[in-house]
């Protein structure tokens, strides 16, 4: 024994060194080889000296060989670097030792492996001393540092050089050699993998009663360090396999003990592993809980197979020995031996579950409900497996309702989790009839997770699983019809995830009404062979799309909400282009359905004429039609469809042809352009057909008019067709137009005639439709309107928001400053007034008050949208005057700007004229400012001083009583608290309207919310850009603190409030780039003071100004100050940047 101490003395690598080369040099001999003292052996009596008498080898033995043969290597090798070449001699000296290097027994079969280094100390002391290159360790795989292990195995484990079968099989074999230390290095495996780096001894092995009392003391110490990531968890590079690697050890190490038949024959291997991992599955640490459930979830997937691979073997005996006995000549030693494997068979297969089951009852069932929701997930995810591997235990309601339970767990990864496990199970069809009670259990818990749960792609999976089960016929028809209604959701995972259920339901609800007719033999016969090019005639696809159309009416939940629109698009909470419901739903029916794919045919059934329908319904054909015929529901949503179609076609083939990867052949493009000429061509014949039959109700014309918006009319020049089609077209177009009230066809209408004008070879045509247009709708406005005399306020109003419309799309600068002169004939019943002045006597008129109709507030509202589409066309043609340095006429907007204000005055705070006024009046204002970052030509600077404006601290007092108003509404409806703050300087708070005194209904209250906050924003908005635009509080005494009162609540109304506000403080962030000062300077030039502002109090950045501007991508070129140019502001500009340069946060780069 001492003499291993020594040699592990010599092979510390923490020897000091110096003490040999000192010697060696000390007694250096004249050839340079330096003289071997052992320094080590010398300095301990207890270890004998060596001489050549044979009583000391003998006495000494081995151990005195292998310390002494390596000392003439050891000479060879402590030559200093620093000398000379080695000479000839000792050249064959070194190769000699090398030839015998290979024959010595300590340096065979290096382990790999970090945790194997502790060997090293017992090996012969010229592995201490000698520098030759070593093999390279294999690198742990999914940790870093292993060198502080106290056991092998986790090294080995995690050693790119081992496999998990090797591993396991020299575990084994150490398990057979000593028990208790292969047991204490299994456990302190564990115990590293939980992040610990504490151990237990082979003493707490032997005593396994103690196993609680020390895994609490080792609890309590791993605690007190206070560490809160471990390795299954920990998201730091070189974890990312080590649960796969953990999970992959104890799966082999079960299996080798399987093939071993050390599982069946020496229990204690599993029970000792079950105490000590169980009791940690209990644990209050987090890391030791999880890794050990981890690890008993693994163990318990593994005996899973182990005993499926165990009932595999025994139905192979059994069908061995049937064989057997079933032979002329029957060897009974064979069936005896026969019968032996079959009893063993279920001797080891019994053994087994019933080690699952005790790791089911430990841990199972106390970890499912765990805290931890990760622990909870895995806890699902292995009984999914475990169901799967072993159905005849596993495959039982006593297990299934687990599944159950957890479906209403809060955490969202586990209800997918048991989403993802059920959908496995589902798709086996033989598991139907197991999973029949389950079903009846938990369906309406499934229903609803996929109608109300909080999280879409649960939602999405939830319809998906239904989609199984309605296959299986477990799913009443009052589920499959929540489950439909999910074709109108919102979110677009949850339609695309019912497309397929929806589709299926529809073949089934068509199979049904196919028996109606004797099935699809007897619809052939009623129908006659289909023509494949004749759209108009009946086909068995018609009763299809029937049974589309119907269902979707019933799946409607608004019902008749649907058909009462808002009048203005104002209280609306659709954004503008956002398709509506029954576009989206229709989005879906055509992913799903083939026959909504075929637009032609959806025409052609639309177009179809069953008034005769019902006359004679003894007739099959009559039946046939009379059962296809649509109600009024049914046409729109159908016309739906066939929007749908003809986008997703068109669609289609436009993406192939813009292919540029090379995945389309040429074929296949030369056929997308076909498919693009002929579906032009064709919907251009169709639309006129279709206005003329559903153009008489608002809704069917609406979705008529969408068609045009998806028409591609350059194809029409392409092709070299007759105008005189597309003429025809825009004349229909027009008619809608003048013959409408409602808003969402004027709007359709509108966007129809947009679409036409953007077509520069269709431009002439469209302008002239448009010219027809306005010259009918300024006849009917003096004609509807004469200053002084009674007017019929609904045709006005109608006429008044037509002119609107016309005005958002085309310039009415011309039309709205011509005057009329009527004939004698028609004098005195007619106006000769300009529209633009008529409109200015709409919004003073009296009659008009507070006390009139809802038509009336919509006249006034009409006019002012005109009005101001107006002035924004004169002010896009005097950017384009002053561009060409022509001095434009000014207008006169001054008369526009009393009005909003007389109304902002008369009409009620809360009342939507009131608040359209207000926004009216800060755009009006914003607009002309806009001016102010022209470069200005010369002779035209004064002209653009004049057009600039501020709005009067009068008008300012009406429209921030109007935000107040308006905020206070947003937060009664939203329960939101405002800060109190009784110092308003240019208005006092008002009383809340007595709109907002009624409490809302609870079915309308979250709506009613949202319009409320949609009201604030735009307000809040119209405000913040008017005072960037330096025309709203800008001046004054009292400036900035409008300013102020908009941020007073920035962060108690909303996240959408916060970031319109939010936009008054601007991009902070550019200004404190470093270098500050070198910025500065760089920037002085660019440094613009206001022209009204030659005060030295704001030695920043202006707001409002150049810079402010610039940052915020408001303007493009370099803006100069009109009046900066002219006079010259070349000295203030110096002295601002002057006084900008020490404000390093102000202007950074």
């Amino acid at each position: 024994m001492p003499i291993r101490l020594a040699t592990m003395d010599l092979s510390d690598p923490a020897t000091p060194k110096s003490n040999i080369d000192m010697n060696g040099t000390a007694n250096r001999r004249k050839s340079g080889r330096a003289k071997y003292k052992p320094v080590l052996l010398n300095k301990d009596p207890n270890i004998p000296q060596f001489t050549s008498s044979g009583a000391k080898r003998k006495r000494a033995g081995t151990l005195v060989e292998d310390v002494g043969e390596p000392s003439d290597a050891d000479m060879d090798e402590e030559s200093s670097p620093d000398e000379s070449d080695p000479d000839e001699e000792e050249l064959k000296e070194r190769r000699r030792k090398a030839k015998r290097a290979p024959s010595k027994p300590a340096p065979k079969k290096p382990k790999a492996g970090p945790g194997l280094t502790t060997n090293l100390a017992v090996r012969p002391a010229v592995n201490g001393v000698k520098k030759t290159p070593r093999p390279k360790q294999p690198r742990a795989r999914p940790v870093k540092n292993t060198a502080d292990d106290g056991t092998g195995l986790y090294a080995e484990v995690f050693s790119e050089g081992h496999t998990f079968d090797a591993v396991a099989a020299d575990w084994i074999k150490r398990w057979e050699e000593n028990n208790s230390e292969a047991m204490c290095d299994l456990i302190n495996f564990v115990i590293k993998c939980t992040g610990c780096n504490l151990q237990v001894d082979v003493h707490d092995i032997n005593d396994p009663d103690n196993a609680v009392s020390k895994l609490t003391d080792l609890q309590d110490e791993y605690q007190a360090q206070n560490i809160t990531d471990y390795p299954l968890i920990s998201k730091a590079k070189g974890n990312a396999s080590f649960r796969s690697t953990l999970t992959g050890f104890f799966e082999a190490l079960i299996f080798t003990c399987h093939a071993a038949g050390v599982l069946y024959s020496d229990l204690a291997i599993i029970e000792n592993i079950d105490v000590w991992v169980s009791t940690m599955s209990s644990s209050a640490i987090r890391p030791f809980r999880h890794t050990a459930t981890v690890i008993s979830l693994a163990i318990a997937t593994t005996l899973c197979g182990v005993a499926n691979d165990l009932t595999e073997n025994t139905a192979k005996t059994v069908r061995q020995k049937e064989g057997e006995q079933k032979k002329k000549s029957v060897n009974k030693g064979r069936v005896k031996e026969l019968e032996g494997k079959i009893a063993e068979g279920d001797r080891r297969r019994t053994q087994v579950i019933e080690t699952i089951q005790t790791i089911f009852d430990s841990v199972f069932v106390h970890r499912y409900r765990d805290v931890d929701p990760k622990i909870r997930v895995d806890c699902i995810t292995a009984l999914g497996t475990w169901i799967l591997t072993l159905p005849d235990v596993f495959f039982e309601g006593l297990y299934l309702r687990y599944l159950g339970w957890v479906l209403s767990d809060t955490f969202a990864l586990t209800r997918a989790e048991v989403i993802k496990q059920l959908s496995k199970l589902f798709k086996i069809k033989d598991n139907v009839a197991r999973l029949r009670q389950f079903t009846e259990r938990f369906r309406s818990r499934l229903v609803e997770m996929s109608v109300q749960d909080s999280e879409v792609s649960i939602r999405a999976a939830a319809v998906e699983l239904l989609d199984m089960i309605r296959e299986t016929g477990l799913l009443e028809p009052d589920d499959i019809d929540n489950v439909g209604r999910l074709i109108f959701d919102t979110e677009p995972p949850v339609r695309k995830a019912v497309a397929g259920f929806f589709a299926k339901n529809m073949d089934d609800l068509f199979e049904g009404t196919l028996e109606d007719f004797g099935g699809e033999e007897g619809l052939q016969e009623i129908l006659g062979e289909e023509v494949e090019d004749d759209y108009d005639t009946p086909r068995s696809s018609w009763l299809k799309l029937k049974c589309v159309a119907e269902t979707l009416q019933s799946y409607d939940a608004e019902g008749e909400d649907q058909d009462e629109k808002p009048r203005d698009a104002d209280e609306s909470l659709v954004a503008a282009g956002t398709d509506s419901r029954y576009a989206l739903a229709t989005q879906t029916v055509y992913a799903g359905i083939l026959e909504a794919k075929d637009w032609e045919v959806i025409a052609g059934y639309l177009l179809y004429d069953f008034s005769f329908a019902g006359q004679a319904k003894e007739d099959a054909d009559a039946a046939f039609k009379s059962r296809c015929q649509l109600n009024e529901k049914e046409e729109i949503l159908m016309l739906e469809i066939l929007n749908s179609a003809v986008k997703g076609k068109l669609l289609e083939a436009v993406e192939i042809e813009a292919d540029k990867k090379g995945k389309k052949s040429r074929v296949q493009k030369e056929e997308s352009r076909r498919i693009q000429e002929t579906t032009a061509l064709h919907l251009a014949k169709v639309i006129p057909r279709l206005l003329k039959k559903f153009g008489s109700n608002s809704a069917t014309a609406s979705a008529v008019l969408r068609l045009e918006h998806v028409l591609n009319l350059e194809i029409f020049q392409e092709l070299r067709q007759d105008s005189t089609t597309y003429a025809s077209l825009l004349d229909d177009i027009n008619k809608q137009f003048l013959t409408h009230v409602d808003q969402g066809v004027l709007t359709e209408a509108s966007t129809a005639l947009l679409h036409a004008r953007a077509f520069e070879d269709l431009e002439e045509v469209t302008e002239s439709k448009l010219s027809e247009l306005w010259d009918d709708n300024v006849t009917a406005l003096r004609t509807l309107f004469v200053p002084g005399k009674p007017y019929d306020i609904s045709d006005l109003c109608n006429t008044v928001r037509r002119i609107a419309n016309l005005a958002s799309i085309s310039d009415c600068v011309e039309v709205f400053d011509r005057e009329h002169r009527p004939s004698t004939k028609k004098a005195a019943s007619t106006s000769s007034a300009t529209p633009r002045s008529l409109l200015t006597d709409i919004l003073r008129d009296p009659a008009l008050d507070s006390e009139a109709s809802e038509e009336a507030d919509e006249l006034v509202i009409s006019a002012m949208k005109s009005l101001l589409f107006y002035y924004m066309w004169t002010v896009r043609s005097l950017q384009t005057a002053i561009a060409t340095g022509t001095v434009p006429d000014l207008p006169n907007w001054t008369t526009f700007a009393e009005s909003l204000v007389s109304l902002i005055e008369t009409r009620h705070t809360a009342s939507q004229v009131s608040l359209t006024a207000v926004g009216t009046y800060l755009d009006l204002f914003t607009l002309f400012a806009t001016f102010r970052h022209i470069r200005p030509t010369p002779g035209t600077a004064d002209a653009i001083q004049e057009i600039v404006q501020h709005v009067s601290l009068e008008a300012q007092g009406l429209i921030l009583k109007t935000y107040t108003t308006i905020e206070k509404s947003y937060a009664k409806k939203a329960r939101k608290t405002l800060e109190a703050a009784p110092d308003d300087y240019l208005a006092s708070d008002p009383e809340d309207s007595s709109d907002d005194e009624d409490e809302d209904d609870d079915s309308h209250a979250q709506q009613e919310t949202l319009m409320a906050e949609k009201r604030l924003c735009e307000l809040a908005g119209k405000m913040v850009l008017a005072t960037v635009a330096r025309v709203l509080d800008n001046e004054g005494p009292e400036k900035g603190k409008l300013k102020e009162r908009l941020q007073r609540n920035k962060g108690k109304l909303g996240g959408n409030f916060k970031e319109v506000v939010a936009f008054l403080d601007g991009p902070k962030a550019k200004y404190k780039r470093k270098p500050a000062k070198k910025a500065a300077q760089k920037a002085k030039p660019v440094v613009v003071d206001d022209e009204e502002d030659n005060s030295e109090e704001e030695p920043q950045v202006e707001e409002g100004g150049e810079e402010d501007l610039r940052t915020r991508e408001l303007v493009e070129d370099r803006i100069v100050d009109p009046e900066e140019e002219i006079a010259g502001g070349d000295e203030d500009a110096r002295a601002g940047a002057d006084e900008v340069e020490d404000e390093d946060e102000v202007i950074g780069d």
